[in-house]
């Protein structure tokens, strides 16, 4: 029996468990102490009402034969996508066949590279979350790593070489950083040019307001042909734990494709959770956007008075306008670990260090507006305190 040898190459230890492990040592040496999380990659806010209520019913539902369901369709119910189509993709010639429902985008945005021939290049921008190199490496696929600059404001740079497949996330996590018109055209003219498909990681795209940052990268022309787009429902809905997710994958990419991945995905997917799916639909309602705008109101809120502060104390931040990600520059003459160790030990606060997300974050920390108002106040006048 042979394992599969690259699995060797994802780190012995992931990186967000050592760092737990690293905040329980610390909580139980130090019990009195209370902590405060400026590293939350969860959420902070309850689902609201009206999609529980209907997550309620759709249990209701699995105890009559009358209405009960059992093995949905693959590729998700036709109620969501609906809704997905009217919401999300409005004026946009998508149908239901592209559009694929799913249980996290953690999940599909590994699993896609089933899609594609195994001696694909594959390029990665870095400083970048850690999934997708480990999932790229769960499927035996090589990675090439392309640098994002500070001097360009993270944004990643279209590069001289070839690649088939480019992995780009927007607005980006761990820079906080959302990519405008004009990047994503230089990307979508590049995968064009070279026959590379764009997998395009917009989990975050709730967190959008500004005006020059598309909502998808479908809002520019051609991206239909080379872009197959992931969202998520867990951070605007407060879905981390209940796991649903949707993709699309364009028919114009190539005629058969659906085809190829619906024989896929039947065979290796039996469908994301009915009641989940349920509590999907409930969050396109005009009640339920009003509360979803809300909550995601204040996690911005709470992003820009992270900004404001640290920026006040002299480092140099990046991204927070149109996501809940910060990546803060460290100005002490010390690693990203010998940060989290000091800021854990003296302030009693939790970042993430920038060496997470890849070496070339070393010199960076990222933290999130994703916490209650009381520990981002909490952990502000901590900060003023030490640093004045």
């Amino acid at each position: 029996m042979k394992l599969n040898k690259d699995l060797s190459k994802i780190k012995e230890e992931n990186e967000f468990f050592t760092l737990s492990e690293k905040v329980k040592e610390f909580k139980e040496k130090n019990p009195h102490c209370e902590i405060v999380s400026l590293g939350i990659g969860d959420v902070s806010k309850p689902i609201i009402k009206p999609i529980t209520e209907a997550m309620h019913n759709a249990v209701d539902d699995l105890s009559s034969m009358e209405t009960f369901k059992g093995y949905g369709a693959s590729t998700g119910y036709n109620f969501l996508k609906q809704k997905i189509l009217e919401n999300d993709y409005k004026n946009m010639d998508f149908s239901f066949d592209e559009i694929y429902i799913s249980n996290g985008t953690k999940i599909d945005v590994c699993s896609i590279l089933e899609l594609f021939d195994i001696d694909s290049s594959i390029c990665i921008p870095t400083p970048i979350y850690p999934i997708y190199k480990n999932g790229v490496h769960c499927l035996s696929r090589n990675i090439n790593y392309l640098l994002i600059c500070e001097k360009d404001n993270f944004v990643p740079q279209v590069p001289k070489e070839k690649y088939d497949i480019v992995y780009l996330c927007s607005p980006n996590n761990p820079t906080g950083i959302a990519y405008s018109y004009e990047n994503l055209k230089k990307w979508v003219d590049y995968a064009i040019e070279n026959h590379a498909i764009i997998l395009y990681d917009n989990a975050y795209s709730a967190f959008i307001n500004t005006t020059n940052i598309p909502k998808s990268i479908y809002e520019i022309e051609c991206a239909n042909k080379v872009a197959i787009e992931f969202r998520s429902f867990s951070k605007n809905i407060s879905f981390s734990g209940v796991r649903c997710s949707y993709y699309v994958i364009p028919n114009k990419i190539c005629d058969n494709i659906n085809n190829i991945w619906k024989k896929r995905t039947i065979n290796r997917f039996n469908g994301a959770d009915y009641i989940a799916q349920k509590g999907a639909e409930a969050s396109y309602s005009k009640e339920a956007q009003i509360e979803i705008k809300e909550n995601i109101a204040d996690y911005l809120n709470n992003t820009k008075k992270l900004k404001k502060a640290f920026k006040k104390l002299g480092f140099t931040v990046y991204g927070g306008e149109d996501s809940p990600f910060l990546w803060v520059k460290i100005k002490e003459h010390i690693n990203s670990w010998d940060l989290f160790n000091l800021y854990l030990k003296k302030l009693n606060i939790i970042i993430i260090p920038g060496i997470i997300f890849g070496i070339e974050g070393d010199s960076f920390f990222r933290i999130s507006g994703l916490g209650s108002r009381e520990d981002i106040e909490k952990a502000i006048e901590r900060l003023e305190k030490y640093y004045n």
